[in-house]
């Protein structure tokens, strides 16, 4: 039997099966009963009792720190052990990947206990007040640009336009009659550059003026304000923003971060809990004090938690719901009663996985969910027919034993790095990644796809950021990924298994000998690029048809003619070809190929997978029945100049039938690219190939007279 009657007899398994399969659940997992990921959405003690700990799947029947060792990441954490529950300090994730920070309790390894420390306070009566911050941030807007190196997170809370007031309610505790402080976050989003301080905002505070904060450009600004004794009360408070006065120009929008308060308040619980800092600015605070904290309905554990991931522990003497601690400036304290302990967002055993074996082997990784694994099973067993080797992996797999739990792309790293340096030769040389993603990571404003592989964000010049596959395989964090990279975005085992065919199916076919380059008319430099790609790609002109600036109409009936490469040069949007509609989602719909070409996008977002509820015109093609199984295309914005050194690199590779897999036409031309070029960089970074970079070329050859 040839190889190509194999595939065909590999396609007509898959068609029989797929006529009467329904939707699998997802296939029973190992899990390791001696490792325990518990997730942590929010700062605050956290408890964790013996019969929960048996009951989520651990094998213990006693709590002994010589034989428990809790950590977050590579660090230990310390803990107590009373009353047969295990305490710790948690906190909230930091990370732009994920609503969890994950804590590893492994059983069989000694743990370390939270020290006590002592503080000797001076000769002065204990302090009648604290000092409580109060952070307050929703997140509902994304704005990539006003992402820089200083600042991180482009989620915002509101949008306060020219003309505009926005009211924040805030429910605050006891306060003192002391002042206290106001600090904002905003970022500039419109810009005047012929007016200095062209953002201008009035805040009030429960309907009276505190002040005007000013600002200039498209900036990041961070305000502070003191508020007057007596202004801020008990129970319900409003801030108001106001940009509706006349300002420094006409046009003046900004975006609000997050908004801190910064009270003096009695030191009483609040539902047996109580969060301070010890003040360094007063000569109390420059010697170590006492404080008695009032309102514990038990005795409460105090902790200094400056240091977040080393918390101490604070000796407090408790009597009538009074707890008197001792205190030195700097210290942040959280005291907490057993009535408000916390408990974890998630308790769930470790995965059980054989990816660090010694004897591990793979050309092509395939990292995918436990949902969509099993629809792999033939490309696996075409890919063994073939010569290669292939694994699937499971994500969550790779979270448990290589992110200590972490949900993130950064562990997708960490693996592919293990891989690379540890597994036996042959190396892999191939990552298909099979799953959705998106750039809403901790679903503000969207739900997380199902079958979620995630991809890693990068900063752009044009954008502020996107998604970058190809930074997943970068192992020696050169820039440039290590193996080859291609992505099937989909969220069901129907478009995996149809991928799957309409793959192997290309493999089999025979390729037309028509080369089509569709250029955008707008500007006249795209069409000469066009000429100069299949000039140095060594296609002949007899076998080019070139449109240059066709309507849609046009370029899909010349396409549905056939041809093996398809190359789009010109302007783009994310489901859109040129400024005139040369291809857009409707066409998509319209294509009637035998054989499907391999479609290379030199343009801008077509390629951008990973935006929510928003299909991109790449996404659309590789989902239709006839339409390419291979197609390269752009995450981001980058320019021509820098697109056409990959681009003569790819499609020399195309052409060569020396090159056999679209996957190593795609990493020898990456690797072309001098990165230390911010502009190349970018197009390393953000070109992306949609499909299995593992997939053979079909190309023309002599025989069809090319």
């Amino acid at each position: 039997m040839t190889f190509r009657q194999l595939i065909l007899f590999f396609l007509l398994l898959i068609c029989v099966g797929a006529a009467c399969r329904h939707e699998p659940p997802a296939p029973e997992t190992a899990v390791a009963t001696d490792r325990l990921i518990v997730g942590i959405s929010t700062d605050g003690v956290y408890r964790l009792t013996l019969a929960e700990l048996q009951a989520a799947g651990l094998q213990l029947t006693t709590l002994n720190s010589d034989q428990m060792q809790l950590t977050q990441g590579d660090t230990t954490v310390p803990y107590l052990l009373q009353d047969d529950a295990l305490l710790f300090y948690g906190r909230a994730p930091d990370s732009r990947y994920t609503n969890t920070r994950p804590y590893l309790l492994l059983i069989g390894q000694p743990g370390e206990l939270i020290v006590e420390t002592a503080v000797t306070p001076a000769a002065v009566a204990p302090a009648a007040t604290v000092t409580h911050t109060l952070h307050l941030q929703e997140n509902h807007l994304y704005e990539a640009r006003a992402l820089d190196a200083d600042h991180t997170d482009p989620w915002f809370w509101h949008k306060i336009s020219q003309g505009q007031t926005v009211d924040i309610p805030v429910t605050l505790p006891a306060v003192a009659d002391a002042p206290a402080r106001l600090r904002l976050q905003l970022w500039g989003q419109t810009h005047s550059p012929d007016v200095p301080d062209d953002h201008d905002l009035d805040v009030w505070l429960n309907g009276q003026f505190i002040e005007t904060i000013r600002w200039d450009g498209p900036a990041h600004h961070q305000a502070t304000l003191t508020l007057p004794p007596g202004l801020l009360r008990q129970g319900e408070n409003q801030i108001t923003l106001d940009n509706e006065a006349p300002g420094a120009v006409l046009l003046d929008i900004m975006l609000l971060n997050w908004l801190e308060l910064e009270l003096p308040i009695p030191p009483t619980a609040v539902n047996d809990a109580l969060t301070f800092q010890a003040d360094t600015d007063t000569a109390r605070s420059r010697f170590g004090f006492a404080v008695t904290l009032t309102n514990f309905s038990a005795p409460p554990l105090v902790l200094d938690v400056q240091n977040p991931a080393r918390p101490t522990r604070l000796p407090a003497h408790f009597a009538d719901g009074m707890a008197t601690v001792n205190v030195a400036a700097g210290m942040q304290v959280t005291a907490v009663a057993p009535p408000g302990y916390r408990s974890p967002d998630s308790l769930a055993l470790a995965r059980q996985s054989s990816w660090r074996g010694p004897a591990n082997q793979a050309d092509l990784l395939i990292i995918t969910t436990d949902t969509l694994a099993p629809a792999l099973t033939p490309l696996v067993e075409a890919r063994q027919v073939q010569g290669l080797t292939a694994a699937v992996i499971p994500v969550a797999e790779i979270y448990d034993d290589f992110g200590s739990g972490e949900a993130s792309p950064t562990s997708i790293q960490q693996f592919v790095n293990y891989t690379l340096t540890t597994w036996q030769d042959p190396k892999p040389r191939y990552l298909l990644l099979v799953g959705e993603a998106t750039t809403d990571y901790r679903a503000h404003n969207t739900a997380i796809p199902v079958n979620h592989v995630p991809s890693l964000l990068v900063p752009v010049a044009y954008s502020g950021e996107t998604v970058s596959d190809g930074r997943l395989a970068d192992v020696d964090g050169d820039g440039q990924p290590d193996l080859a990279v291609g992505r099937w975005p989909v969220d069901s085992v129907a478009e995996v298994e149809s991928l799957v065919a309409r793959t192997l199916a290309y493999e089999a076919g025979t390729a037309v000998a028509t080369a089509l380059f569709a250029t955008d008319a707008s500007e006249a430099g795209f069409a000469p690029m066009a000429e100069r790609l299949w000039q140095g790609a060594g296609i002949p002109e007899t076998a080019v048809t070139h449109l240059p600036g066709a309507m849609a109409a046009e370029v899909t009936a010349v396409w549905n003619q056939g041809a093996w490469l398809t190359t789009y040069i010109g302007h783009g949007s994310l489901a859109l070809w040129g400024k005139e509609n040369l291809f857009n989602l409707d066409a998509v719909n319209n294509l009637q190929t035998g054989q499907p070409a391999i479609v290379v996008q030199l343009t801008c977002l077509t390629g951008l997978f990973a935006q929510p509820g928003v299909e991109s015109l790449a996404e659309a093609m590789l989902q239709h029945e006839q339409g390419p199984v291979l197609t390269v295309a752009a995450t981001s914005l980058t320019l021509s100049n820098h697109q056409e050194p990959f681009a003569a690199a790819l499609l020399q590779n195309l052409n060569d039938p020396t090159v056999q897999r679209m996957g190593d036409a795609f990493q020898q031309a990456k690797l072309s690219l001098d990165t230390s070029n911010n502009g190349l960089r970018e197009v390393s970074d953000t070109f992306v190939l949609l499909g299995d970079p593992s997939a053979l070329i079909v190309r023309p050859g002599a025989a069809d007279g090319y």
